[in-house]
């Protein structure tokens, strides 16, 4: 079906957040009609200020959205970015006969921790060791653990919930810390692994699958409160794309075959060390690095356009992978991260004048003027995320330090909040 094709018909996008946006405008491009629905109001739902029409209606209430979208009409449901909507939108799809990338049973395997660490060690997938406890009560029990060691809940998501421990005290104080994460009340407990920190996106078209990048993700060095090290962008291509398309690759392929899934983007988290890759976390859908806007400029593939005619008819079609996908860019990009303190964000400066700059490509504000960071050392304290792209690494080192003198974020007490950042001058090495 061409885009022409599609004009008119509705879809449905299973909330509003800033990273939904993206979908939104892309879907009406397309001549889509584009309703968003959850319970927040419009306000605090990015999305829906753009979007056709709005509901404010529950994501988890599948009953009464089954029952609009019958009602309406509507041709199509899509959902990204949040692990925890994926459930509702595959029991929505079902109910209502409408295309859906997956089973509920399949994206659950693939975004909870535990399934999918024992899907890596069944496909030869270094992870790291985990230590089996379930319950605090069990630490005790530990033998030859070599910390730091993480508390991870099984099924959450953005940081959420996970604690470097580096001492057995700080390990029980902080798995029943983590457990209030954890609808399910289960909490993984496995060694810190340290090196170099990557994401790859994975592209699933028809059963074939390609690898469509492969980024560096600089972090905040040191711990702060036992949070984990938040993300402070990423770059891309990664040093490591040849090491992944050699010992990685054929694995993934093979799991998701073992998993029977047909079409979709798998997002991959994971540490290099000694020539290895161990995987911590993978995510059947897309992340905030927002990677297929740089596929799009770097490969004229349009993912996301995909994914919207997918949502619509069933095809997730327009480009073939095969042909398309090359994670060894010739440009460099950059998805930066402009970090703040957990605050409040009170004054924005500079913002259009680092906006107007060329290498800008995509843009998003997580939280508006008068919002805090409620959850420190999760993706929460990300305000802004820039989408960047330069002919080399040395030019992109100078665009990332022009936009971090240009931009100002004042808390209530004037004091600016941007967090500096420590990674530039591994860009020059």
């Amino acid at each position: 079906m061409k885009t022409q094709d599609l004009k008119g018909k509705k879809l449905l996008v299973l909330g509003g957040t800033a990273l939904v946006c993206d979908i939104v405008a892309k879907a009406k491009d397309m001549g889509i009609y584009t309703i968003v629905t959850d319970w927040n109001d419009p306000s605090a739902s990015p999305a829906k200020k753009i979007a056709d029409e709005y509901w404010m209606e529950s994501i988890s209430n599948t009953t009464k959205l089954a029952q609009l979208i019958k009602e309406n009409n509507i041709d199509g449901i899509i959902t990204n970015y949040t692990d925890s909507y994926l459930p509702f939108y595959a029991r929505l799809c079902e109910s209502t006969g409408l295309p859906c990338l997956a089973t509920e049973k399949q994206m659950e395997v693939i975004s909870n921790k535990e399934l999918s660490k024992k899907l890596c060690i069944k496909h030869g997938i270094s992870v790291s060791k985990r230590y089996e406890v379930s319950s605090v009560e069990d630490i005790d029990n530990l033998t030859d653990v070599r910390y730091p060691v993480l508390t991870k809940p099984v099924d959450n998501s953005g940081q959420r919930g996970i604690y470097v421990c580096l001492d057995k005290d700080e390990l029980k104080r902080l798995y029943t810390t983590s457990l209030q994460f954890s609808q399910s009340k289960n909490v993984m407990i496995e060694e810190y692994v340290q090196g170099d920190y990557t994401v790859m996106f994975y592209t699933i078209q028809n059963g074939v699958v390609t690898l469509s990048t492969m980024s560096d993700k600089p972090v905040i060095g040191e711990f702060v409160n036992n949070l984990p090290k938040l993300p402070q962008g990423y770059i891309l291509p990664s040093k490591y794309v040849n090491l992944c398309k050699e010992i990685m690759l054929p694995k993934v392929q093979a799991l998701v075959k073992d998993l029977n899934i047909q079409n979709g983007i798998i997002g991959i988290e994971a540490v290099v060390k000694d020539d290895d890759i161990f995987v911590f976390e993978m995510q059947f859908r897309l992340g905030g690095m927002k990677h297929h806007n740089f596929v799009l400029k770097e490969n004229k593939m349009d993912l996301l356009a995909m994914l919207v005619r997918f949502a619509i008819t069933g095809q997730f079609s327009g480009w073939d992978i095969s042909e398309y996908d090359n994670p060894n860019f010739k440009n460099v990009y950059c998805s930066l991260n402009i970090l703040i303190q957990p605050d409040t964000v009170s004054k924005i400066e500079g913002l259009e004048i680092a906006l107007s700059l060329p290498q800008v490509t995509n843009f998003t504000q997580m939280m508006e003027i008068g919002e805090s960071v409620k959850l420190p050392g999760t993706v929460q304290q990300i305000l802004f995320k820039f989408s960047l792209v330069e002919n080399n690494l040395h030019n992109l080192k100078q665009t990332i330090l022009t936009i971090y003198n240009t931009l100002k974020v004042y808390n209530n007490q004037g004091e600016n909040i941007i967090i500096n950042p420590t990674f530039l001058d591994e860009l020059d090495a």
